[in-house]
């Protein structure tokens, strides 16, 4: 009961804020380390905006139902990954656990961005999971390339010999001292680099060839204008025009070094905001003409032209738009013509709507 009511009362703003800085972060082209910090109850995982994971990665099993089978079963690996943590927790296990979250095999020789996967770089995703007194403490840190040989001697490292076949799965346990579970993510972010450098030479920083030593997640947090002016027009992800030209305005700043706002204001000011919006809007127009993409945590952005109906075509995800086919008006979606909006509306069959669901424009000719 206890565990129901508290995930009745989590922060929506406040899982929306994190979710938000963690998916540009991986975006960006360069090393994420995120930091997250779990609370336990004794039965349960909280998050800081108080909500229990168990129903998370509930919930990430039931939507990955309609995606391609190597999602289904890694959220089915992952949850055990969860039931590991909690273990962890009522002392079942040891106090830290390393996870090495490799690339999909499916999509090792894939030329085009699939369902947030970047096969460009990737990304390995390796995770340092710690228990400090009635907290559980992970760090997230992004390894590109998932260079097989690299990651394990990563295993080796630790004393640990890994199986032929997907990583995920192959979770280490340990018992370490605080001091060492601290350290831990740079020790084995160094041991994969020197395995890149011992074969590639030059420099490596998280798999990345004479990579900036800049964390990502700390860079987004930084932008606070783009992360304010995004989040109070809008009131949800819809994979349209608004992330594509937020994503494109935090890439365009990572880029150009611009480590801090071009111009600071107050917190969340009207002019601030203004500004921030027509930086991203000019953004994602330049990097739509360009033809870039922005794909992670799950979700890939080809064009600010193409919205979130055209990604999920392009993905393949047939299944999803095949529950509401064109009707005699045409196509069941369709995206809001207010510019600050944008959102994608979805219309019952052979019926038009007078507003926009999110904003109220006046939609009546869609």
């Amino acid at each position: 009961m206890q565990t129901l009511e508290r995930e009745r009362q989590y922060d929506k703003d406040i899982r929306r804020y994190y979710d938000t800085v963690t998916w540009l972060a991986e975006v960006l082209p360069g090393s994420m380390r995120t930091p997250v910090e779990y609370i336990f109850d004794g039965c349960e995982l909280y998050a800081n905006d108080g909500s229990g994971l168990g129903k998370i990665f509930h919930d990430s099993i039931e939507r990955a139902k309609d995606l391609p089978g190597y999602e289904l079963r890694r959220r089915y690996i992952e949850q055990q990954e969860y039931f590991d943590m909690v273990g962890i927790m009522k002392g079942d296990l040891p106090n830290t656990m390393v996870v090495i979250s490799d690339f999909p095999p499916e999509l090792m020789q894939a030329d085009k961005d699939v369902g947030g996967y970047n096969v460009s770089r990737k990304q390995t995703m390796l995770r340092v999971i710690s228990k400090t007194g009635y907290h559980l403490k992970m760090y997230s840190q992004s390894l590109d390339l998932s260079d097989r040989s690299a990651l394990e001697n990563i295993y080796m490292y630790l004393g640990f010999f890994p199986a032929g076949g997907e990583l995920l799965g192959q979770r280490m346990h340990l018992e370490l001292d605080n001091k060492r579970q601290q350290s831990l993510i740079d020790e084995l972010t160094n041991v994969y680099d020197s395995s890149l450098e011992a074969r590639y030479g030059d420099n490596w920083h998280a798999g990345i060839r004479n990579a900036r030593q800049v964390n990502t997640y700390d860079f987004v947090c930084q932008q606070s204008d783009l992360i304010n002016a995004y989040l109070s027009n809008t009131s949800n992800f819809t994979g349209g025009d608004s992330e594509y030209n937020l994503a494109a305005a935090m890439r365009e700043r990572f880029v150009g070094e611009s480590a801090r706002p071009k111009i600071e204001f107050g917190f969340a000011s009207p002019v601030a905001n203004i500004l921030a919006y027509e930086e991203m809007v000019q953004a994602g127009q330049k990097a739509s003409a360009r033809g870039e993409e922005f794909s992670a945590c799950g979700v890939s952005l080809f064009s600010a032209e193409i919205g979130a109906v055209g990604q999920i075509e392009g993905l393949g995800y047939g299944n999803q738009t095949d529950k509401l086919p064109d009707d005699k008006f045409g196509s069941r979606y369709f995206k809001c013509p207010k510019l600050s909006c944008s959102f994608i509306n979805e219309r019952p069959k052979d019926r038009l709507i007078p507003r926009c669901k999110k904003c109220g424009a006046d939609v009546s000719c869609k």
